[in-house]
């Protein structure tokens, strides 16, 4: 690409990378937090029901309501209800529908009931496992097709919002374009792009609906959108609870820098429709408008009852585990957003006008840090990196644009930062298409010496990655094993990358002659 290219080509251009990216690989069938809210999913679309009694046994990430569990037999006096946030299981619900109905046409009904599996599909699966059943095969296609629209397009758009929120403070929109696919495939953003997890679909609502409020402030743009912003922060609320102080923090900022705050009441408004299906939804599951679905967990009840939902003060070991430590530590996996640090700084000192967004950046990014430092879950079980903080890492990663400005001008800054781009882009995809599970943590709660003793990447991934046991992805479905099955993939993407700019390009300077030609037949 070029610096000739328009900000919509290279936007565009960057969505399909992403779609491509995201949606090449299956989700993990045994993820008990993805089948959790998948249960809930199928329970609706199917029964009518909230409760997931006959869903339940793929996942542990269950409540039992009202009781009493008996954790020997996993049996419910009442009935089993997903713990999880409402927001990823609504946002997947419309898709379900849609699948629904093309599983239903025969040749597709047909291929599900045969129970056969298609190239070497039969390579990734667990040799003591029941095998290939029609049963599991439909909720396997169900999920990958209901994660891709209900997660991967909105990672999506996320990716495409920091480019164009990048660009308004780059030399070029290149290097916005070099920070968003470095956010999008070199962060722990990437693993849970292609999951039916809370993390990227609050990350999408938040960071979204913050840079159309930035729109509004500073571009003057259309104030309609807050109606936007209030749905998209509504959806946020309903999906990570953890983060709405930091929609807060957001709103607060929009009330002191916006000259006429009224307006703001559309923000509220926008919200409230999807508050209130939240609120009907757990009255009807729990008999309350609150979110207390974990309080009837039939697990992790020592963790969720420790001090206050499980938070304490901070600690340093803690903040260690998240930042720096072989076993989570964010800026171990993705070194390339230390960068964020003088990124802050040179924000500060060269956007005097945007020092009060500054501000809230840092907040939000600090207050991320120091709350997941008082979680007692702080580790997040088995996962790739700290995933707990993924609704972060927009805010964390827009500053960095202000260093990458003055480094890619530079031969030893282009060096650099490729050598810390490629190598978080390594780590990242290691942890996550190696094996076909989350890489696992058999010790908790982790100490400090069990933290250096433990690298996901060097005694998990990359073991399995070496061994050609690459994650479920469609070469697997074409018969390519181990790393080969991953052709496609870069022939896709290399595509994208050549193509869609030269095709794009093409269409903006013909309607570009277009317009030249009607312009001079019109002073003629």
């Amino acid at each position: 690409m070029t610096a000739r290219l328009s900000r919509r080509t290279y936007a565009i251009t960057l969505f399909l990378m992403l779609l491509v990216s995201f949606g090449y690989f299956m989700p993990k069938w045994a993820d008990w937090g993805a089948n959790s809210r998948a249960d809930l999913v199928y329970a609706i679309g199917d029964r009518g029901v909230l409760y997931i009694d006959d869903y339940h046994e793929n996942t542990g990430d269950k409540a039992c309501f009202p009781g009493p569990y008996d954790p020997e037999t996993d049996t419910c006096t009442g009935h089993y209800y997903t713990d999880k946030s409402l927001g990823p299981s609504l946002a997947a619900l419309p898709f379900y529908l849609i699948f629904k109905a093309v599983a239903a046409l025969p040749p597709v009904e047909r291929f599900i009931q045969s129970g056969q599996s298609i190239g070497a599909f039969s390579d990734t699966l667990n040799p003591e496992g029941q095998g290939i059943r029609p049963q599991a095969v439909y909720q396997g296609l169900a999920l990958t097709f209901i994660t891709f629209f209900a997660t991967g397009i909105p990672s999506a758009l996320l990716g495409v919002t920091v480019f164009l929120f990048a660009a308004r403070f780059s030399r070029r929109d290149a290097d916005a374009f070099l920070l968003a696919l470095a956010y999008s495939l070199a962060t722990i953003a990437f693993p849970y792009s292609n999951a039916l997890l809370q993390h990227q679909l609050a990350a999408f609502g938040a960071f979204v609906g913050f840079f159309l409020l930035w729109r509004v402030v500073h571009e003057k743009a259309d104030r309609r959108w807050l109606w936007v912003v209030g749905a998209l922060f509504g959806l946020t609320a309903i999906t990570e609870y953890p983060v709405v102080p930091f929609l807060g923090v957001i709103f607060l900022w929009a009330v002191i820098v916006m000259p006429n705050r009224l307006a703001l009441y559309r923000v509220v408004l926008g919200a409230a429709p999807l508050g209130l299906i939240f609120a009907a939804y757990n009255y009807a599951a729990f008999n309350t408008p609150l979110p207390v679905g974990y309080e009837y967990s039939t697990l992790w009840q020592t963790e969720h009852q420790t001090g206050f939902l499980s938070l304490t003060a901070p600690s340093l070991e803690r903040l260690y585990g998240l930042t720096f430590s072989p076993v989570r530590g964010l800026f171990l996996i993705s070194p390339f957003l230390l960068l964020a640090f003088p990124g802050f700084v040179q924000m500060w000192r060269e956007r005097r006008d945007q020092r009060s967004m500054t501000v809230v950046l840092l907040l939000i990014c600090a207050g991320f840090f120091l709350y997941n430092a008082s979680s007692v879950m702080w580790w997040g079980g088995f996962t790739v990196g700290p995933r707990y903080l993924v609704p972060m890492l927009p805010f964390l990663t827009l500053p960095i644009i202000f260093p990458l400005n003055s480094l890619l001008a530079t031969w030893w800054g282009r060096a650099l930062t490729a050598g810390l781009v490629l190598f978080s882009l390594f780590s990242v995809w290691v942890m996550t298409i190696g094996g076909q599970a989350w890489p696992p943590v058999n010790e908790w709660p982790l100490t400090f010496e069990q933290m250096n003793a433990h690298s996901p990447l060097f005694d998990y991934s990359l073991p399995l990655a070496a061994q050609g046991n690459i994650a479920r992805n469609y070469g697997t479905l074409l018969g390519l094993r181990g790393l080969a099955s991953l052709i496609p993939l870069l022939i896709a993407l290399a595509a994208v990358a050549v193509f869609v700019p030269r095709w794009l390009g093409w269409r903006e300077s013909r309607r570009a002659d277009e317009r030249l030609k009607a312009a001079s037949s019109s002073a003629g």
